[in-house]
């Protein structure tokens, strides 16, 4: 559990940078050290043909994957986020927390949570019962992340051996030198 540090940090996440694949990266890392990590990572998936990609959630535990888009209609435009998958979401990252998780990834405080739904009361539960939580937030809503952690998250760079360090630090594990290169690539994400 919770070592030293702040127990919430956010990425930054920028046009061009794959925030998902960096956590994927950290979370093959982990796995390999033996750290129970709960969550859930994003992925899009353009097989479809269609011209916007089907949103999924893949969860960390299991797995299996949540779908959180909604299909509008080819003249849509907005948020085509589902709310209800994300409600159906929060029980199974819930789960994870109670069923001993030694880190928490959300993929993103995107919109839902900006307004108070979304995955915001996982956030909130772990941080209460000392999981750390490390996740994404885009620009748009950094005030909202600002308003929400009041002061307890810190910003880590969108560099896997910068929030490595951040997961030692606050997992409390050995500084061994290995970085994200170093991970066998059987037990890559």
């Amino acid at each position: 559990m919770l070592r030293d540090g702040p127990a919430l940090a956010a990425v930054r996440a920028k046009a061009g940078v794959s925030v998902d694949m960096l956590f994927a990266e950290i979370v093959a890392l982990l796995r390999f050290r033996g750290v129970r990590i709960g969550g859930v990572l994003q992925e899009n998936d353009w097989s479809s043909g269609d011209s916007r990609p089907i949103t999924r959630l893949r969860n960390l535990s299991d797995g299996s994957l949540i779908r959180i888009s909604q299909d509008l209609g080819l003249e849509a435009r907005g948020c085509r986020l589902d709310p209800g998958a994300l409600a159906e979401a929060a029980p199974l990252l819930e789960g994870m927390i109670e069923a001993g998780a030694d880190l928490l990834i959300i993929n993103r405080f995107g919109k839902a949570e900006a307004e108070g739904a979304g995955l915001r009361s996982v956030i909130e539960r772990a941080i209460l019962v000392g999981v750390p939580v490390l996740t994404a937030v885009r620009t748009e809503y950094v005030d909202a992340w600002a308003g929400f952690h009041a002061g307890l998250s810190m910003w880590l760079p969108p560099d896997s051996n910068a929030i490595l360090s951040w997961c030692r630090m606050t997992l409390g594990l050995g500084r061994d030198g290995a970085s994200a290169a170093d991970i066998p690539v059987s037990a890559r994400w």
